[in-house]
């Protein structure tokens, strides 16, 4: 479904990306992991579309990235979960659920209904007039999940979605996130430094070290700590093939 080639991107002359290769399989539960800075949210946002100018290629169900308008024109539909949940502050959460089902031109009663249902979906029925500030860190976080599933992606993007939370609230995080997968079975990949999360989500690890994918495995592999990098990564060791500094 997602596929990444050779990329490579830089920013003020810091190369970011060094040459990712990645294949994020269709249907599939990847989880994106990596020291602070090793480019996770940046090549998420390479996948939808909202960063151009790398080097190497990128494809979404077989079509370049580059040339899909961040993939909702012509290819499959994407939604982007941000890590601070992403909404318009002047709006209240119905009209911030119902943005992007506006903007494809569905009918007020439809979008309504299903605006209704997502805000059900992830517990937040009855919150359809409150603005943003009135909402704490894991309401707004529901809100952005909302508004993702409301569109019935094929593929949603996880920019760190427990970031923040408490040990609870990222539970129930999980939670949303298999019941979405499993409801829709879209591609899912998770940009995330939560090991439990990744434990009871993803079916897949990419672990991204110096620009590069230096682990890409199935879950049970990543945490039998075979590898040297997983093991390094997981128990949080000064020693080891990853420069902490």
């Amino acid at each position: 479904m997602i596929t990444a080639a050779g990329v490579r991107l830089g920013f003020g002359g810091r190369m970011v990306l060094e040459g990712v290769d990645l294949r994020v399989p269709r249907g599939g539960r990847t989880a994106l992991l990596g020291k602070n800075g090793c480019g996770k949210s940046v090549l998420l946002k390479c996948f939808a579309g909202l960063l151009s100018g790398y080097e190497g290629r990128i494809t979404v169900d077989g079509r370049d990235q580059g040339a899909m308008d961040g993939g909702v024109a012509t290819g499959p539909s994407m939604a982007y979960v941000f890590q601070k949940g992403g909404l318009f502050d002047s709006m209240n959460v119905f009209d911030n659920v119902a943005f992007g089902l506006r903007r494809r031109g569905m009918r007020e009663d439809r979008a309504g209904e299903i605006v209704n249902e997502s805000l059900a979906r992830v517990g937040l029925a009855g919150s359809e007039l409150k603005l943003p500030s009135e909402l704490s860190g894991g309401m707004q976080k529901r809100v952005g999940l909302a508004r993702a599933i409301c569109l019935d992606p094929d593929i949603i993007l996880y920019d760190d979605p427990t970031a923040g939370l408490d040990p609870i609230l990222s539970d129930s995080i999980a939670d949303l996130i298999l019941e979405i997968s499993d409801a829709s079975s879209a591609t899912s990949v998770v940009v995330t430094h939560d090991l439990r999360l990744v434990a009871k989500v993803a079916r897949e690890v990419a672990l991204l070290y110096d620009g590069r994918v230096v682990f890409h495995g199935d879950t049970e592999s990543f945490f039998s700590k075979e590898d040297p990098f997983a093991r390094q990564f997981i128990e949080g060791e000064i020693e080891g093939p990853i420069d902490i500094y």
